[in-house]
């Protein structure tokens, strides 16, 4: 495809094939033809740079634009860049895992005026929480479209990046299944978000999700209770799934998640159906948030005593001012889970085994969140 300087490319995605196990490390490299490059992927938030004759644009996955303005510990930086396209990770400088996360969080702003931009950057937000950039894949460089060149190509242009605040992603070149095993399990005892295997044949092919980039990722299994249905066509689409606070003998919402993986939602469908009631049961306890959510109140909540348990597995989590109610504070702060999905349904499980807040908060702070 013909790509151009300030015109945005959709995101080339990797795809997740569930948790890491000793078979995805041998698929990998089957799929890789025995040879896969490791990079390690780091929390923030995806950045696309452009370059041009001193001119200089960025944007989000979503092909938005990104205010520059306001990361202004990168503006030398990238000043030293040649004409470019980078693909790119927006992280906090000298953070990992989720404290780097919550530090691009923090610093992100897609809309604000000119006044609060200039508030925003007299506050000392910026050399509180420092961000940096890692590149992690090049599509243009110099006057040279090089998306359509295999990726172990591309990566010599990447690793002649090396600024202050940008520099390229961290990969190893791996080729036994067990070394990448080792390689993994070492970046998640370090908070690491974990892996993209990527095969070093690969083209760039925007917008496209294909085996040539593999997530591997470490996940969290909680069982949870089903405490509402999202319907689409009259069929369970979406669930609402919590946690059981015994101290208060109430559920507390944790995670809204995809029902129809592997065709689970049917399964829910026989064994929740006939529970469905339209009012929020009075153990159920809601966040105010809620209502003021457009897709965050269930078509139906269900009784919590005749209700399923779940297994659902969660990249980490998150405490923050949302719509969930685990651990709802005074500061209106409670737990939420960061890119969870249906693993199972647990028919051995009782609906009072679930996770407790306790346990999920416990969880988080081994993650490094704030205690």
């Amino acid at each position: 495809m013909k790509i151009e300087i300030f015109k945005p490319i959709e995101s080339m995605n990797p795809i997740y094939l569930g948790a890491a196990e000793n078979e995805l490390y041998q698929r990998i490299l089957q799929e890789h033809n025995s040879r896969t490059f490791a990079e390690v992927k780091e929390d923030g938030y995806r950045m696309q740079v452009h370059k041009k004759e001193g001119r200089i644009m960025a944007f989000t996955r979503s092909l938005n634009p990104i205010m520059l303005n306001l990361l202004p510990e990168l503006k030398s930086s990238l000043s030293k860049l040649p004409d470019c396209i980078l693909d790119s990770e927006l992280i906090g400088d000298n953070k990992i895992g989720h404290m780097g996360f919550d530090v691009v969080k923090r610093r992100f702003r897609n809309r604000i005026s000119e006044k609060g931009a200039e508030e925003y950057l007299k506050s000392g937000i910026v050399k509180e929480l420092p961000i940096a950039l890692r590149v992690f894949d090049t599509l243009y460089w110099e006057g040279k479209q090089i998306l359509n060149m295999p990726l172990d190509e591309r990566r010599k242009y990447t690793e002649n990046i090396f600024q202050e605040k940008i520099k390229p992603s961290e990969k190893r070149d791996i080729s036994n299944p067990d070394e990448l095993k080792r390689l993994f399990e070492s970046l998640v005892e370090e908070k690491y978000e974990g892996l993209v295997c990527k095969n070093p044949q690969s083209i760039y092919l925007p917008g496209k999700k294909t085996e040539d980039w593999i997530k591997l990722k470490r996940s969290e299994c909680l069982d949870l209770a089903v405490l509402g249905v999202y319907m689409d066509k009259n069929k369970i689409s979406q669930i609402l799934c919590g946690t059981y606070n015994p101290k208060k003998t109430c559920f507390e919402t944790l995670a809204k998640v995809n029902a129809k993986r592997e065709g689970m939602n049917n399964d829910l469908e026989g064994l929740l159906r006939a529970h469905f009631v339209k009012e929020c049961p009075s153990n159920v306890m809601l966040n105010p948030l809620i209502y003021k959510q457009k897709q965050g109140v269930p078509d139906y909540f269900i009784l919590p005593e005749k209700t399923s348990v779940v297994e659902v597995a969660a990249m980490n989590f998150n405490r923050s001012k949302n719509w969930h109610s685990c651990g709802l504070d005074s500061e209106g702060k409670s737990y939420s889970l960061r890119i969870g999905w249906l693993k199972s349904i647990r028919e051995d499980k009782s609906y009072l085994q679930v996770a407790t807040p306790d346990f999920v908060k416990l969880l988080y702070e081994a993650e490094g969140g704030e205690q």
